[in-house]
């Protein structure tokens, strides 16, 4: 067997194994990061607070997404305290 044959088919099984992990735990994964962008936006008592992972290309990531009524140090706060949770690798507050 050709070593280029060998190296594509190896490329292109680790992708369908990924993918298959991703749509397998991806929807568990965003659920736990979205539980802890609700417990901090309440925790800083943002009570109308809005939280997505999709962005606006539609794919989503893990970059968190917010909105809502808050004052510009209470933003801050939650943004900090997210940065800090281990899935989520930021977060931005965006206008409603």
């Amino acid at each position: 067997m050709h070593p280029g044959f060998k190296l594509l088919a190896g490329l292109a099984a680790t992708v369908v194994l990924a993918r298959g992990a991703s749509l397998h735990q991806g929807q568990a994964m965003a659920a736990k990061m979205g539980q802890a962008a609700a417990i901090a936006m309440q925790r800083h008592g943002v009570v109308d607070g809005r939280i997505s992972f999709r962005q606006p290309s539609g794919m989503v990531a893990r970059m968190a997404r917010l909105s809502g009524t808050a004052t510009t140090a209470t933003q801050a706060a939650v943004i900090a305290d997210l940065k800090r949770h281990p899935g989520i690798a930021d977060a931005v507050w965006v206008p409603q």
